[in-house]
C-alpha cells in the first residue's frame, strides 16, 4: 500500500485545476503499481469543484468507479469535501458510460 499526503504533494496548492492535475499525475505515476493507493488528505480542507474534477474527477472518465475505488482510498477528509468529490466522481462516471 502506498499512501500520498496530499499536503506533501500539493502543498497549500489545492484549488485549480492545475493543482488538481498534479495530484492526478501522482495517482497515474503509481496506478501501475496494482496496489492500492491511499490519499490521505490530513488537516486540508479542499472545496473545490476544480481541484477535484481534475484529479479523480478525470480518472471517473477513464476507469470504472469500482475499479477507482478499489485502488484509490481517501482517508482524513472533510466530510463536506468528501460529499463534493462523490459528486464529481459519480457525475463523471456518467458522462463515461453515456459515451
Amino acid at each position: 500500500m502506498t499512501r500520498l499526503l496530499v499536503s506533501e504533494v500539493c502543498g497549500s496548492n489545492h484549488v485549480t485545476r492545475e493543482d488538481g492535475a498534479q495530484l492526478r499525475h501522482q495517482i497515474e505515476k503509481h496506478w501501475s503499481e496494482h496496489d492500492v493507493l491511499v490519499l490521505d488528505f490530513f488537516g486540508l480542507r479542499i472545496a473545490s469543484v476544480s481541484f477535484f474534477d481534475e484529479s479523480l474527477g478525470m480518472l471517473a472518465t477513464k476507469h470504472p468507479v469500482e475499479q477507482l475505488a478499489q485502488r484509490v482510498k481517501v482517508e482524513n477528509m472533510n466530510p463536506q469535501d468528501r460529499l463534493l468529490l462523490n459528486t464529481i466522481v459519480l457525475s463523471r462516471a456518467k458522462e463515461r458510460k453515456a459515451s
